[in-house]
């Protein structure tokens, strides 16, 4: 048995026992609530700042400044967490942040003021950050970032929790990003402590969120207990168990059998989902919308792609309504622009523009001297999900259809990212999710400069529409911020047609009603589950 298993396992013991007892005398005599869930894979790190995924197990044992609520109604709302108030000066520069001062982390350490400077200056300093984007608005981080320093100078600590953060420029999203699993906020004892092991083990990585992580054995299932000195509202689930499933069938059986409580339906077969689950089980469904957009690239380095009648012609020759039913039961709606359904900045009067009609696509062709068609590499991902390479394969019919000759080229996961980042890769078919709940997330990370554009195989030429999607940044007002970005959004898609808009997919689960009362889903696709979101019956 490996160090790491035997750590995890000792240490999940011993903080299984404490929690467990906590709880049973907190709770009287009632009933343990248990919640019992599958993943399809296991998570490699809680360490946000090393990772762009496996989010579920930090979004609980860590918290954040903010949070984004979702309600029924599918809107969201930001609100307040470990931030007890806050304002922000008239020229948008200066944040001024007041921290609740009864927040402990689960080693009974208070969380100061000098914990989230700490938090944000490693954000930017590790060598082996991925998140560097979520403090890179903050002045002083580009010398942090570059070795000039070791020091944030943006951010300035008044007193245990009080403290400012300066912007290098304005940034109306900026609140928003605070909210993201990327920002969660860490110990700086616990961290500096634990140095390489922070983590990778249960009794090396300490939070203030609403669960602890007692157990974690590899490949094979993990434990949460609720967090007894947590600040907030207790979870209503007391327990949770995960196990890691990587079989399909295997999990739609567990699902069936009440061995678990929610069923992630993108982790089992579509045709299940469709047959069996849609119907025996309609009324056990929850559904939440991922905020994401699926889009295809036309990369305008290309001849043919420059032309913009070209792109435009391609927008109007894919069926997209038919590759979302077809591939994905339906599950979703259309999207038009830029911006996903329920994303704050989302337009309706962007959308319900772009339709399906081959004969105006090759009308346009004509027009634009390719009558004959053109050669045309829509690049796969090898690594790409069945449903990922379904859709390509109805893009490839549907261009044909109106003359276009493409042609399904496929590169291993590696080959794939370095030629997209490379800037010549001709077409794809992707999918962007959001990472905070701003339209700057959508719009700045693809059309926010030539860099930006190119490592997506975009290469959108208009340069002045990119220094406004920059400039855009800093707009203060709200409202005028959401018109500059509709605007923004329909030069670039409907006028530029610089990318095809697709579709957004809505996630699926199904809950065993016998167990559970209530399940909100995490509020974004990056996250499968929201452990905070049950209520037990």
């Amino acid at each position: 048995m490996s160090r790491r298993m035997i750590s995890r396992k000792m240490a999940g013991a011993a903080l299984l026992a404490g929690c467990v007892l906590a709880g049973a005398m907190s709770a009287g005599a009632e009933e343990e609530k248990v919640l019992n869930v599958a993943w399809s894979a296991d998570m490699q790190t809680m360490d946000v700042h090393k990772t762009s995924a496996n989010y579920c197990i930090p979004l609980v044992i860590f918290d954040r400044l903010f949070e984004i609520e979702l309600h029924d109604d599918g809107t969201t709302e930001l609100v307040k967490s470990l931030v007890e108030d806050y304002s922000v000066s008239e020229d948008g520069l200066v944040y001024t942040f007041k921290l609740r001062d009864d927040v402990k982390f689960s080693d009974g350490t208070p969380l100061t003021a000098y914990d989230v400077e700490y938090t944000f200056t490693r954000m930017l300093s590790l060598d082996e950050s991925v998140q560097t984007d979520f403090g890179s608005a903050i002045a002083g981080a580009e010398e942090l970032m570059n070795d000039e320093t070791d020091t944030l100078s943006g951010f300035e600590v008044q007193d245990d929790y009080n403290f400012t953060v300066t912007l290098s420029e304005p940034f109306a999203g900026f609140i928003y990003q605070l909210a993201t699993a990327s920002c969660s906020i860490m110990s700086k004892a616990n961290v500096e402590e634990a140095g390489d092991d922070f983590g990778l083990f249960v009794d090396k990585t300490v939070g203030s969120g609403p669960y602890i992580l007692t157990e974690w054995n590899l490949g094979s299932d993990l434990t949460l207990v609720a967090n007894p000195d947590y600040w907030g509202e207790q979870p209503s689930a007391q327990t949770v168990h995960i196990q890691v499933i990587s079989d399909p069938g295997t999990m739609d059986l567990m699902f069936q059998s009440g061995e678990i409580d929610i069923l992630d339906c993108d982790l089992i077969d579509s045709v299940i989902v469709d047959s069996t689950y849609k119907t025996a089980y309609a009324d056990q469904i929850v559904s939440s919308n991922r905020l994401a957009i699926t889009y295809v690239v036309m990369n305008e380095n290309y001849e043919p792609l420059s032309n913009v009648d070209v792109r435009k012609a391609m927008q109007m020759a894919i069926d997209r309504q038919r590759i979302l039913d077809e591939v994905y039961g339906g599950n979703g709606q259309l999207e038009d622009g830029i911006y996903p359904h329920g994303i704050i900045g989302f337009n309706e009067e962007n959308q319900g523009w772009l339709q399906y009609d081959p004969e105006g696509a090759k009308a346009l062709l004509e027009q634009a001297g390719y009558a004959d068609g053109f050669d045309l590499e829509l690049s796969a991902d090898a690594s790409a999900s069945s449903g990922v390479m379904d859709a390509l394969q109805y893009i490839q019919q549907d261009l044909e259809a109106v003359g276009i000759n493409a042609h399904i080229e496929t590169y291993d996961e590696a080959s794939w990212l370095d030629l997209r980042k490379s800037g010549e890769m001709q077409s794809f078919i992707a999918t962007w999710t959001a990472d905070f709940n701003d339209p700057d997330n959508f719009i700045y990370t693809f059309f926010g400069g030539e860099e930006k554009t190119k490592i997506r195989s975009l290469n959108y030429y208009d340069t002045e529409t990119m220094d406004a999607v920059v400039a855009a940044r800093a707009i203060t007002d709200d409202a005028a911020r959401e018109a500059e970005y509709a605007r923004l959004e329909k030069k670039i898609v409907q006028e530029d047609a610089a990318w095809i808009p697709m579709y957004g997919r809505t996630h699926l689960f199904v809950i065993n009603t016998d167990k559970i009362e209530h399940f909100t889903p995490h509020w974004a696709g990056y996250s499968d589950f929201s452990f905070v979101g049950v209520t037990m019956k």
